[in-house]
């Protein structure tokens, strides 16, 4: 696509020779410019006619039309749903931020009271099997490593 001042040279290179006054060569640029503009217009009228032809693509679906699946609610989500209600119930002063804020604490202590339990209750725990057998690992010697490339000690020359 050409710029309007290429077209507009070109629409110069090609004006007629009986224009000889300066009223006459602004007429004729005058009339370029007011026909460039509806051109202009017009290929963008059908371009917005050519989008609105396109069906857009809905949400939650993917390129062939068929339902994307949805990921499951995280456990902090759930939480969230839940105790937001709760909260509202009992502080109805409290903004969105708040609540939020209150929510987040609770979950924190939560998270802390079931690493605890996790941690006490060692046969309920899926993750002590896995603990126990990294520390078992974990005593036996690891291979040493081989250390890095060695510098060149400079020869001895004798002279």
């Amino acid at each position: 696509m050409t710029t309007a001042n290429a077209h507009f040279k070109v629409y110069i290179e090609n004006m007629p020779e009986a224009l000889n006054t300066k009223k006459d060569v602004d007429e004729y640029c005058k009339q370029f410019w007011k026909d460039y503009k509806e051109k202009a217009k017009e290929a963008k009228a059908a371009d917005k006619a050519a989008k609105a032809d396109k069906p857009k693509r809905k949400k939650g679906f993917d390129k062939d039309g068929n339902p994307k699946e949805k990921r499951p609610p995280s456990a902090y989500n759930i939480f969230v749903k839940g105790k937001y209600a709760e909260i509202k119930d009992a502080n109805p002063e409290m903004d969105k931020t708040e609540i939020f804020a209150e929510i987040a604490r609770i979950w924190q202590e939560f998270k802390v009271d079931k690493a605890e339990e996790a941690k006490n209750d060692k046969k309920t725990n899926p993750t002590y099997e896995i603990e126990e057998i990294q520390e078992a690992h974990s005593d036996e010697e690891e291979p040493k490593k081989k250390s890095g490339r060695k510098p060149k000690k400079p020869e001895d020359t004798e002279a």
